[in-house]
């Protein structure tokens, strides 16, 4: 245990860190900055007195009575998230909260300086231990080896000790690819006011913000195109319209004229809640609410976990809302669009996004490849 006793001074005050070594031995080290003080007793707490002196750089020698206060990692990433910039809100809450919860308790109290690999490793080893997924640990982890990185670039550190550390690797939730069977066996179970909604995310492959942000301006009838400029974002305990996801995110797409035929466009919103118990009619569509009320529902209808007897049935369908955009991507590769195309029309920021989600369904270059070694072999 260590503790931080204030001893005045003419000058001020003096906070002491009182701690004990791991011999037995009490020992104590003065800070002029109540801030500071804190920060050596975490250490002491959190590593033990031994490696938090050795973070700090204390020797058995003789030392000055103030130590000038030493930012700690905490400190460098609170500074490297104020100074974002072209960072989406909803984003730098979650950077603050990433701060808060995992690398301020974590590593936060470690000088900047004093930070090693083995500090990073420890943090990721408790991170996965705590249950946290693949995902979240490597968002985590990219936030701190960010503003390492920055650290470097600004002459405070001489190299990023959270580069290159293996990160915990998960399975990713299986993607769903619809036939045109199972759709209309979903599309049979949607209730009608909701049927336009589902159409149409399926045809146009749109992410679920960006559909749900879309005002009747946006369709272009002439043309069957629709312009996707903007996209629901959540941030302040909120919704907010923002931009989409990705720069080439903001396309123009052409969407099949009968989907566009049975839009309803006499609202604000291209896609409106019909009114019922505390939703207002005509606002904006909520995925949480649209995913509750309307899709498990007829996900379950359409697919029932038992038969007509009581018998369980095995791996019932479950796809998710956003597997009406994987379905669409399937089917253009079923029909032999180009990936490029698909690109464009999904907007992926790469081409690479496009092969590393979908390239797996076009066989046709594999169904070369092995007609080759066919007839070398026949």
């Amino acid at each position: 245990m260590a503790s931080i006793r204030e001893r005045p001074r003419k000058d001020g005050v003096t906070y002491a860190v009182l701690y004990k070594m791991a011999d037995g031995r009490q020992s104590s080290l003065p800070f002029a900055d109540r801030k500071q003080a804190e920060a050596f007793r975490q250490a002491v707490e959190a590593y033990g007195a031994e490696r938090a002196c050795q973070m700090y750089d204390v020797r058995p020698e003789p030392r000055r009575r103030d130590r000038t206060p030493e930012t700690t990692v905490a400190e460098w990433v609170a500074h490297h998230i104020d100074h974002l910039t072209g960072v989406d809100p909803r984003t730098v809450e979650d950077y603050r909260s990433y701060l808060r919860t995992d690398i301020g308790p974590g590593v936060g109290t470690i000088p900047l300086t004093q930070l090693s690999r083995d500090d990073v490793r420890r943090w990721v080893q408790a991170l996965e231990r705590s249950g946290a997924s693949a995902k979240t640990i490597a968002n985590k982890h990219a936030l701190l080896s960010t503003a390492l990185s920055s650290a470097v670039t600004a002459g405070r550190i001489g190299a990023n000790p959270a580069a290159g550390t293996r990160l915990p690797r998960g399975e990713r939730q299986e993607m769903v690819f619809l036939t045109h069977e199972d759709f209309d066996t979903l599309l049979a179970e949607i209730p009608d006011h909701w049927k336009p909604l589902v159409l149409f995310l399926v045809a146009s492959g749109c992410r679920w913000g960006e559909a749900t942000a879309l005002k009747p301006g946006d369709v272009d009838r002439k043309r069957n195109t629709v312009r996707i400029s903007k996209a629901w974002r959540r941030g302040g305990g909120g919704y907010r319209i923002g931009l989409p996801k990705t720069r080439r995110s903001v396309r123009t797409i052409n969407v099949p004229a009968t989907v566009l035929d049975k839009l309803d466009y006499t609202g604000e919103w291209l896609f409106t809640n019909p009114g019922r118990g505390n939703r207002a009619v005509g606002g904006p569509v909520r995925a949480p609410n649209f995913r509750a009320n309307v899709w498990w529902p007829a996900i379950k209808r359409a697919w029932p976990e038992v038969d007509d007897q009581g018998n369980p049935i095995a791996n019932p369908l479950r796809p998710r809302i956003h597997d009406l955009r994987h379905t669409a991507a399937s089917w253009f590769i079923q029909d032999g669009k180009p990936l490029p195309a698909i690109q464009q029309h999904l907007g992926h920021e790469s081409i690479k996004t496009t092969v590393d989600v979908y390239g797996h369904l076009d066989r046709r270059s594999g169904e070369d490849l092995a007609d080759s070694m066919g007839k070398w072999l026949t």
